[in-house]
């Protein structure tokens, strides 16, 4: 019996019942298989900011040398946990350690977002984990926020100016639906960058990350980049993203900054401003 994650899970709110049940379930399950070693919680339930809305992110470790088997096993465990609607199993893209993800929906709102790997493996340290099971083959790493490097937000802020430029070509052949598609697209780089000015866990996320750990910091003036299907109301949405990009990258430390694109910045913001709808 797991009696300090069966305690943890005991402790949380009320308004987290939906999701104690599974976990509660969950738990029973692992002590009963001897192939799973070990089974960890992160993200907004992990660090206790969670609501009933909130999905459960999992880990969990399986036997070495009965990794593939098992896998069907675990997949029948959490489409048991609770009154499924639907789950999927599936490779994630561009991880090369062995894995599966489980996605399951529950009828009552309930979430579980599940990475099953080998025991022995690790994929590194995860912000607020919770051990809530270990056989003893398992290590809650403490987590160091990696540094951006100005690598990462070269490409996070060329991503916004090709968004961008896609946008400007789309709006010229009256291919609003595209414009709009790019419009979000840029819009989502533009967060990414604010996440990083404002030092947020995991700015890959972006806007996520942000009202996750500094809902308050919201950067001005994101409001106007939002748009309808007009094309008046598209280009004035995106020559706010435009500013918002370059608002960003301005407020970056200076040793950050080496590597943006300042000449793709001053080549989409003019032909933003000589575009008309």
């Amino acid at each position: 019996m797991n009696t300090a994650g069966r305690d943890w899970i005991d402790a949380l709110p009320q308004e987290l019942s939906g999701q104690q049940a599974l976990l509660r379930r969950l738990l029973a399950a692992c002590e009963a298989t001897d192939s799973i070693r070990w089974l960890v919680v992160a993200c907004s339930v992990g660090r206790g900011a969670a609501d009933r809305y909130s999905d459960l992110d999992l880990g969990m470790g399986i036997k070495d040398d009965v990794f593939e088997t098992a896998l069907g096993d675990v997949r029948k465990v959490i489409d048991g946990l609770g009154p499924l609607v639907d789950s999927y199993h599936h490779q994630m893209p561009g991880r090369a350690l062995r894995h599966e993800r489980i996605f399951a929906q529950y009828a009552n709102r309930c979430q579980i977002d599940l990475v099953v790997i080998p025991a022995s493996q690790s994929i590194g340290p995860v912000r607020d984990e919770v051990m809530l099971y270990n056989q003893g083959e398992h290590e809650v790493v403490a987590f160091e926020q990696p540094t951006l490097t100005p690598e990462q937000l070269r490409e996070w802020a060329f991503g916004g100016w090709c968004a961008l430029a896609d946008f400007g070509k789309y709006l010229r052949r009256a291919s609003v639906w595209e414009a709009l598609q790019r419009l979000h697209e840029a819009r989502d780089w533009a967060w990414r960058l604010w996440a990083a000015v404002l030092d947020v866990p995991n700015p890959h996320f972006g806007l996520t990350s942000i009202l996750d750990f500094a809902p308050g910091m919201l950067p001005a003036g994101m409001e106007p980049t939002v748009s309808d299907l007009e094309p008046a109301s598209l280009l004035a949405a995106a020559r706010n993203v435009a500013g918002q990009l370059n608002q960003a990258t301005e407020r970056l430390p200076a040793g950050q900054r080496a590597l943006l694109p300042a000449a793709m910045a001053s080549y989409v913001s003019a032909d933003l401003a000589e575009l008309t709808a």
